[in-house]
């Protein structure tokens, strides 16, 4: 026997070819209770009451269930096994569907069309509500405002870390000029120690994992300092919070790295998680970065460089943010547009993969990658001979006449 089943945001209902409703689940206008069962669907999720529901048809003697809700279509037949087919646009559900009021009286159920209507647009918004709230909080969206604020955080540290040598230059210029390149070791030993006078191999050594010589060269800096003597307080708090922001990027790139992990596992195993989240950041999104083409890709972060070519013919951008990638940055001039393309690639298929939920497989593309940049450096070993340009042949031409 076949069952009809149409989900309505007043209950759910089984029925024959005839219109004969076999089996009904009542929401009972509990606005919670319809909430909750869509939600769940839309998580691949049924309900109990659902699963009685159909167990109640099947032992009625219903062994063939039909829809128009694809959703729900398929999970019955996933996760119950059952005889399912999906009809969109049957006879039987229009019926049904057009006389809802004639046939919600038959099981007592006595609602006006203009109440059904109110139901429905109350319910309705709050699904929707509930769609967007759920858009918003995306892996994809959290990882593309992860990444733009660490952006802002790294710019802000190097540029409050450039005042704090100026500032701290004017006590102890020989420091900030010639020993300490790294900003966060400045600030923390301004922070720790304050005056030069404090910068005695003892002290130094006791709380800072440097070289002897560079602790020696400090302390002998230090005694021969020609800089000024300044109020040195309100500067180390301004060292201690450069060193707080330091902090607190640490451990916006550890959650980073742990939604990579989670929600881009290939990309985050090929090009890191800091240089994915970029990619995705910049492509506005995994499912955008994974329909893009491998060129486009390559090329992303480019733009300005690329507009610029087509405008005025300048030099092709032969890659984007991908240059960030060490395997690429680290590779001589001549190789990284060719080795770039084929990173692109392999960040192209490992979008798919990864959007598409399918199995890992970032260690084999890393290997891939590995292998066709040892062919590439094996196949040009040197860089490619300068084309002539026309200008200087037609000189040469005029030299020869």
């Amino acid at each position: 026997m076949k069952s009809y089943i149409a989900d309505t945001l007043i209950g759910i209902f089984a029925f024959d070819e005839t219109g004969n409703i076999l089996n009904f689940i009542d929401f009972d206008d509990d606005y919670e209770k319809i909430i909750e069962f869509y939600n769940a669907l839309e998580s691949d999720i049924i309900h109990k009451v659902f699963e009685n529901f159909l167990l109640e048809l099947k032992n009625s003697g219903s062994d063939e269930f039909i829809f128009d809700n694809k959703k729900l279509e398929s999970l019955t037949s996933e996760k119950f096994a059952l005889k399912t087919f999906f009809e969109k646009r049957s006879i039987e559900f229009k019926a049904f569907r057009s006389n809802l009021e004639t046939n919600l009286k038959k099981i007592g159920i006595n609602k006006t069309s203009e109440e059904i209507l109110i139901q429905y647009k109350k319910v309705s918004e709050e699904l929707s509500r509930k769609k967007v709230s759920r858009a918003s909080g995306h892996s994809d969206n959290v990882i593309t405002q992860i990444i733009t604020v660490l952006e802002v955080i790294k710019k802000s540290l190097s540029l409050f870390s450039s005042h704090l040598r100026e500032w701290y230059g004017l006590h102890f210029p020989e420091l900030t000029d010639k020993i300490i390149e790294e900003n966060i070791i400045l600030a923390e030993l301004v922070s720790t120690l304050g005056s030069r006078e404090n910068f005695t191999f003892e002290n130094i050594d006791k709380i800072f994992d440097l070289k002897e010589s560079k602790i020696k060269a400090l302390e002998q800096y230090a005694l021969e300092s020609m800089g000024a003597n300044i109020d040195l307080n309100i500067l180390q708090n301004y060292a201690e919070q450069i060193i707080s922001l330091d902090t607190y990027r640490q451990q916006l790139e550890n959650y980073l790295e742990a939604l990579m992990e989670e929600n881009a596992p290939n990309v985050n195993t090929l090009i890191g998680s800091l240089i994915g989240a970029k990619l995705i950041a910049k492509a506005g999104g995994l499912q955008k970065l994974a329909y893009m083409p491998a060129s486009r890709i390559q090329l992303l972060g480019a733009e300005k460089a690329l507009y610029r070519f087509l405008k005025t013919g300048e030099k092709r951008p032969k890659h984007g943010l991908i240059f960030q990638w060490n395997q690429i940055r680290s590779a001589k001039p001549y190789h990284r547009g060719k080795i770039a393309r084929v990173v692109a690639g392999k960040v192209g298929l490992a979008a798919k993969v990864d959007f598409f939920n399918g199995e890992f497989m970032g260690e084999v593309l890393s290997k891939e990658i590995d292998k066709k940049i040892k062919e590439i450096e094996k196949k040009y070993p040197n860089p490619p001979k300068k084309a002539q340009s026309v200008k200087s042949q037609k000189k040469k031409t005029k030299k020869r006449k």
